[in-house]
């Protein structure tokens, strides 16, 4: 698994939290997490099992992993609604 952050323009750490995060703890969840839905057929059971680890995964995001960026005092950025 791969990311990547083009810094031309980054002058300290505080650039580099916002470039990265939230966006690298997704990385780090595909990287890590194998679901059922990656090596099965597509359809609409598959479809079902993707929406469900999204919607776990943003879940968890919004209620737990920000909470602790913010309690680290790292800055972060948060994409405009409309993820999919």
């Amino acid at each position: 698994m791969q990311a990547q952050l083009w810094s031309e323009l980054i002058a300290g750490a505080r650039d580099v939290h916002y470039m990265v995060f939230p966006r690298l703890l997704a990385v780090a969840e595909r990287a890590w997490h194998k679901a059922d839905w990656e090596h099965g057929p597509a359809g609409p059971e598959t479809d079902r099992q993707l929406n469900d680890d999204w919607t776990n995964f943003s879940n968890v995001l919004g209620h737990r992993e920000l909470a602790r960026l913010d309690s680290k005092r790292i800055f972060y950025r948060i994409p405009p609604p409309g993820a999919r």
